[in-house]
């Protein structure tokens, strides 16, 4: 992923990472872990910012078993978007915060379905297993179902990024996937991923 957005991040996510759901809770104030799989838990204090990864075992234990560089299809999708997404989180979070840079959840939640769709059509189409057109945006966002039990703007916050990385999926795949203009679109996403939130949707809501 850093290799796609040309980013200098020193931190390894991996130094980052836990699995275990209790220390997990403990770190998120026994809050939010339960029934999550998958959380960036995030603390500042003063000019430090604390940073741990949470993913469940579960996910990395199926995904060891179930290799998506091997193949990446129906049955290790969810668990294998799990894992981009927050690997997504965490660099978009630690590289604007090396440029002081302040982000909001909405940003990284944006930037994370971006991040599921390029990833996942790059593992395809490095298995010569390319989806037609229009399909994977139709698995990634619009059969996609959101917990019933969130709050409403927090449920608002992730249909608006859903909805706003939807269309600019479907411009990255109308303007350069489909016609073989991965290099091009490689400059298209670097220099969005560097806007500001005002900025991406501006620009989003401008494209035709």
């Amino acid at each position: 992923m850093q290799g796609i957005y040309d980013l200098d991040v020193s931190h390894d996510v991996n130094d980052y990472l836990i699995t275990n759901q209790v220390l997990a809770n403990s770190l998120d104030r026994g809050t939010a872990t339960q029934d999550v799989k998958e959380k960036l838990l995030v603390c500042q204090s003063d000019d430090d910012l604390l940073l741990s990864l949470y993913l469940h075992d579960g996910v990395l234990e199926r995904l060891r078993e179930d290799d998506p560089v091997v193949q990446l299809y129906h049955g290790n999708l969810e668990d294998f978007c799990l894992v981009v997404e927050g690997i997504s989180h965490f660099l978009y979070l630690v590289w604007n915060a090396s440029y002081q840079r302040s982000v909001t959840i909405f940003e990284m939640e944006l930037q994370a379905e971006i991040d599921k769709f390029i990833i996942v059509d790059t593992y395809l189409a490095q298995q010569s297993r390319h989806p037609p057109p229009g399909q994977l945006r139709q698995l990634l966002f619009e059969s996609i179902s959101f917990r019933k039990d969130l709050p409403l703007l927090e449920l608002q916050r992730y249909r608006d990024a859903s909805y706003y990385a939807e269309k600019y999926c479907w411009y990255l795949e109308s303007s350069y996937l489909s016609k073989g203009r991965q290099q091009e679109m490689l400059k298209e996403l670097r220099r969005f991923y560097r806007l500001s939130k005002g900025d991406k949707i501006r620009r989003i809501d401008h494209l035709h």
